[in-house]
């Protein structure tokens, strides 16, 4: 997942939607967004494009499940 759809901004994103999301639904998201890119003729070396497909497709899911794909950081006090 990490390999092919990776920006360089994403990893931390790619790792809560594996934490939070069942590994059915992330299998069901990433041949969504190989479809997708098929159909959109997205070329192999654009990562941004691929990561971008793939992070919408993977927050509709979170959103269908009632997860939020968000890092929350602590508030420094």
């Amino acid at each position: 997942m990490i390999s092919d759809f990776d920006d360089g901004r994403s990893k931390s994103f790619y790792c809560i939607a594996a934490t939070l999301l069942p590994t059915v639904d992330l299998e069901v998201s990433l041949n969504k967004a190989e479809e997708k890119m098929k159909l959109e003729k997205i070329r192999e070396d654009d990562v941004k494009a691929k990561s971008k497909i793939f992070k919408e497709i993977l927050n509709e899911v979170a959103e269908r499940e009632g997860t939020e794909l968000k890092l929350r950081k602590k508030a420094k006090s």
